[in-house]
């Protein structure tokens, strides 16, 4: 059936395989046959499990999870703390990591957290005027290590996040010799890469034509990605000839653009797009309809790209709506106290349509659990951006009782990927076309279009 509804598609295709670039086309068939044996290939995980689990403490003192607790007053980054009101959350702050924290011994347990602690009071104890948001800087510097996008004191996250930066001066295509620019010449290498194929990413060009162009993944050390951020290192390319050529990277800028809605449906050039920025009941009857009404579409888009998360029951409904059965994740759930998990077992369900998931570096937690356990799903492709990188634990939230800062950070819950090379934590996950949010729609329906000629 998928065979025959591509056929439908892409009619003529074949006769059109040159496009204005002079690159070579592949059918969307061809396209989805490649895609799908990189998705098969994704096994759940199935390794030790050891390194995720705490070591049994003494009982815990107080229970911070408490279902969001309310302030006893508002934050105020000016506000004047006395140093015993600043050891007081800083006791509070690392009280909570020992006490509630699956994650705890994972990154250095006793040892590294309590130098840390220390360093952080010798900095308020040094401190000419004692301000909640130098305690909060000073919590955050000293926490860098807990490689966690969950955790945040004060809207601030202790660990850079890594963005992409496209380099797309020069449209490429991938040969079996390698990679060979659009007016044929060939790649012999490129500074500071000796794996091509991590550089070169699959992608779409402003013709809608596929193509491959260098994206290269950097630290972006202000974490909340609010700017735009410049990479300023040339990509220098030396072609077989000793011709070489310096290409210079666009800047990143986070695509978060606000729905009117928490979901919105809609229909783009006749592909119907299903927009979530949040999971949860909230517009659940609406999403189910909508799907269940373009159930016979052979395209559809689900939006992803301001998703920031949710609940994973709400994902597992939206994946019923669409799928019509439960799909797996590929990461395991454990608990880091006990050692419980779930063992699923791992498959790839049959899609006879074509599923584009549109992502982004704003795609995060339950979005980034979507965007997992629809790799297991038959031909799905996923535009747009690595992830947020924002799943490895769950998020509760804590307020410090002195300065009020409020506390994002994970309890006992870990999730486990298959590899780094499937998933890392403030990297995220892989799209399988790699362009920039903000143009990832625009930029696929024209390549449907592009092959549907």
């Amino acid at each position: 059936m998928m065979k025959k509804i591509l056929c439908t598609l892409l009619t003529a295709v074949m006769l059109s395989l040159i496009g204005c670039s002079g690159i070579p086309q592949p059918t969307m068939e061809e396209l989805m046959a490649e895609v799908n044996t990189e998705h098969r290939a994704g096994e759940r995980f199935e390794g030790d499990l050891s390194p995720y689990l705490r070591e049994p403490t003494e009982s815990v003192e107080f229970d911070r999870l408490a279902l969001f607790p309310t302030a006893e007053a508002e934050y105020q980054p000016e506000k004047i703390l006395t140093l015993d009101q600043a050891k007081e959350d800083i006791d509070f702050v690392f009280n909570v990591f020992h006490d509630t924290y699956g994650l705890y011994d994972y990154f250095g347990g006793d040892e590294v957290f309590s130098q840390a602690k220390q360093s952080v009071l010798q900095q308020c104890e040094s401190a000419g005027t004692l301000t909640c948001e130098f305690l909060v800087q000073s919590l955050v510097q000293n926490l860098s290590f807990v490689k966690d996008g969950h955790f945040s004191i004060a809207q601030q996250s202790a660990a850079p996040r890594i963005c992409p930066f496209f380099y797309r001066e020069v449209a490429f295509m991938k040969t079996e010799e390698g990679y060979q620019s659009e007016d044929g010449k060939q790649v012999e290498s490129v500074e500071g890469y000796e794996d091509l194929d991590q550089l070169f990413r699959r992608s779409i060009s402003s013709e809608g034509e596929l193509v491959y162009y260098p994206v290269v993944l950097k630290e972006v050390e202000d974490a909340s990605l609010q700017g735009t951020y410049q990479n300023n290192e040339p990509l220098v390319v030396h072609y077989q000839g000793g011709e070489t050529q310096s290409l210079t990277a666009e800047s990143f800028e986070m695509y978060d653009e606000a729905l009117p809605e928490r979901t919105v449906t809609e229909e783009v050039e006749g592909i119907p797009v299903l927009r979530l920025q949040f999971f949860d009941s909230q517009g659940s009857r609406e999403r189910r309809e909508f799907l269940e009404d373009h159930a016979d579409a052979p395209v559809q888009i689900i939006d992803l790209r301001t998703n920031g998360g949710g609940f994973w029951q709400d994902v597992q409904s939206v994946m019923m709506d669409y799928v019509g059965q439960a799909v797996p994740t590929n990461s395991v759930e454990v608990d880091a106290w006990t050692g419980n998990y779930q063992d699923e077992q791992d498959q790839f369900a049959e899609n006879e349509k074509l599923l584009i998931v549109l992502t982004g570096k704003y795609t995060a937690s339950a979005a980034e659990q979507f965007v997992d356990a629809i790799h297991n799903v038959e031909n799905v492709l996923i535009v747009g951006e690595n992830t947020n990188g924002c799943i490895l634990t769950a998020a509760g939230s804590s307020y410090l009782p002195n300065s009020n800062a409020p506390m994002v950070l994970g309890a006992n819950l870990v999730h486990v990927f298959p590899g780094e090379g499937f998933f890392e934590e403030l990297r995220g996950l892989y799209p399988d076309i790699w362009v920039p949010a903000g143009e990832a729609e625009e930029l696929v329906i024209k390549l449907v279009e592009q092959l549907n000629r």
